[in-house]
């Protein structure tokens, strides 16, 4: 390379830039503006998550609604959450609400829990990504101790997968079924990072493995009524395997079908019941379980955490620019000043 090309604009760093003179005025007009936008923004997302409309119905020691096969306990718990730690336990129970006036538009169903901690350190790092993508074998030392059972590998494997939300619920009204739809669920991106391993059955690619302790069913049984929502591509485990930023928090369950013409516009006002198959259990560590009936606006559910961040955000920035403006008006330097470097420079003579 010859000399003169050490001389190159771009080698002096002289190529055109934007170079913007940050005064007092730009500074100002720019806090001002930011927060004059961001203050309606922010109502606008607080006008439609108050516009969404939700019911939230406790059920962690819903009544037990007794079972002509149930076991004969003495003392038995009326509750649910008492009767499952009678293990072995199944509990029924019937969450009934009311909706005098209807629910309009689209209409999902979440379940909710408090106080578990999804984020903790331990339960994040407790799973496999490349088994959740249909790699099984070899299983990552993160899994342990949900790793092995009697030497055969656990798949799922890890905290994660084996702490799963399994209550089975379903929604009734007037004798007849609630049609709720089961897939469609996930978002499509984080469904690309699971897969069922190819080439064979899922019950034959899973038969050497065994099904994590805390599960019920095995990993090709968890939507026998929708055949390829099994295996780690079912919708409620991709669900459940997105870590939850906060200990209380809500995940999808089901979506009302609106191809159905009776839930075409939402739910109609009338009686309705959840008929629980209680499950999990969650007073063992203080927590408590939710179901959460919602309908959506334009910017999903009911939140109004981003509405209020964007108007206190917009409010602080209209508050430091008038706070700015003060300041520059009592110590500042005017711009005629600030060109007159006699008026400005001591040792100018």
């Amino acid at each position: 390379m010859g000399r003169s090309d050490e001389y190159t604009d771009l080698n002096q760093q002289r190529k055109p830039a934007w170079k913007p003179d940050l005064d007092a005025k730009t500074v100002l007009l720019s806090f001002l503006g930011m927060g004059l936008c961001f203050v309606p923004i922010g109502v606008g997302l607080l006008m439609a998550s108050d516009s969404v409309q939700e019911l939230v119905l406790d059920y962690t020691f819903c009544l037990r609604v007794p079972q002509k096969n149930d076991p004969i306990r003495p003392f038995s718990s009326p509750t649910c959450a008492g009767y499952i730690n009678q293990r072995p336990a199944k509990c029924i129970c019937h969450v009934p609400f009311s909706l005098p006036d209807g629910l309009p538009g689209s209409v999902v169903i979440f379940y909710a829990l408090s106080r578990f901690y999804q984020n903790h350190r331990f339960l994040m790092k407790s799973r496999d990504e490349f088994q959740l993508m249909g790699d099984i074998l070899p299983l990552s030392w993160n899994c342990h101790p949900f790793d092995y059972i009697n030497g055969s590998a656990i798949v799922p494997c890890g905290s994660f997968a084996n702490a799963l939300f399994n209550d089975t619920i379903r929604l009734e009204t007037k004798n007849e079924t609630v049609p709720l739809l089961r897939t469609g669920l996930a978002w499509p991106l984080e469904k690309q990072l699971f897969g069922n391993p190819k080439g064979r059955p899922l019950n034959e690619s899973y038969k050497d493995f065994v099904k994590p302790p805390s599960w019920s069913k095995n990993i090709w049984e968890l939507d026998r009524d929708t055949p390829f929502n099994n295996g780690m591509e079912n919708e409620d485990f991709i669900i459940w395997m997105r870590p939850a930023a906060f200990p209380n928090f809500r995940k999808v369950f089901r979506r009302v079908d609106e191809s159905h013409v009776a839930y075409r516009d939402g739910m109609p006002k009338g009686n309705y019941t959840f008929i629980i198959d209680y499950n999990y259990p969650v007073t063992a560590y203080g927590g408590r379980k939710f179901l959460v009936v919602s309908n959506a606006s334009a910017f999903g559910g009911k939140n109004p955490f981003l509405g209020i961040a964007y108007i206190a955000t917009g409010c602080c920035l209209v508050v430091l620019s008038f706070v700015m403006w003060i300041l520059h008006m009592k110590y500042g330097i005017r711009e005629d000043e600030a060109l007159d470097v006699r008026k400005t420079d001591p040792f100018y003579f």
